[in-house]
């Protein structure tokens, strides 16, 4: 793939961000090769970007119709920088919005999030941003995009995300082992496909039996999917 090679050499010329791995970006073409996406969510602007478009070409010569990503970034100087650095046939695929990133939540999970991105039928995300400090008290959390873009979709949306354990962990809280799957040997967890329906709430539970004074505690918390039928009651 000499010419997307050349490509991704070329922007990062411009920029002294690492971003992604090389296996990632391998990893990033060949899904988005194997699956097709038509509408991609880039959640942090990198190589990334030039990575995900040169898929979408690919795909479009061989007629499957030219997809297009949004990519979000929060950091201002850092988008100017990514917009003047994207390769000029690329500006016809690739939308590059600046929104600041602030906190939100997910029923009791506390997230950071970007402020605004574009209402479109996302179909396939690719979750490496924000950057997961709270802007507020610098809390470190996890993104929580990806699970507002899910709750809003009646069509089956498809995810990789980045390397970080708090987002995996609230990803597989809120879709389950199946739909969010850590891969060890790429370091990423697979989402999806998934809609708003397979997102899962929290069951309500009774904490007192596991308050001990002066002693240590494990508060539990249980998922269920809402067409689950809560346990009986106990008598007592």
């Amino acid at each position: 793939m000499t010419t997307l090679w050349s490509a991704m050499m070329e922007y990062t010329k411009g920029s002294d961000v690492t971003g992604a791995s090389m296996s990632d970006f391998l990893t990033l073409y060949q899904h988005v090769r194997s699956h097709k996406p038509m509408e991609i969510l880039e959640l942090g602007t990198g190589v990334s970007s030039v990575v995900l478009a040169h898929a979408l070409l690919d795909n479009a010569n061989e007629g499957h119709g030219l997809g297009h990503i949004t990519s979000m970034e929060e950091d201002e100087n850092w988008h100017r920088t990514a917009v003047e650095n994207l390769p000029e046939n690329l500006h016809r695929i690739v939308d590059i919005r600046h929104s600041p990133k602030i906190d939100g939540a997910y029923k009791l999970f506390r997230g950071v999030r970007y402020t605004e991105i574009p209402d479109r039928p996302y179909d396939f995300v690719f979750s490496d941003g924000p950057e997961r400090h709270s802007p507020v008290n610098n809390d470190k959390l996890f993104d929580l995009d990806l699970i507002l873009i899910v709750m809003r979709s009646d069509r089956p949306v498809r995810a990789i995300v980045d390397n970080h354990y708090l987002t995996f962990y609230v990803l597989q809280k809120v879709f389950g082992i199946k739909h969010a799957r850590y891969s060890v040997s790429h370091r990423l967890m697979f989402v999806g496909p998934v809609d708003k329906s397979h997102a899962r709430h929290l069951r309500k539970e009774n904490f007192i039996p596991d308050l001990r004074l002066f002693a240590p505690t494990e508060l539990k918390l249980r998922m269920a999917l809402d067409d689950e039928k809560p346990p009986p009651r106990k008598n007592g």
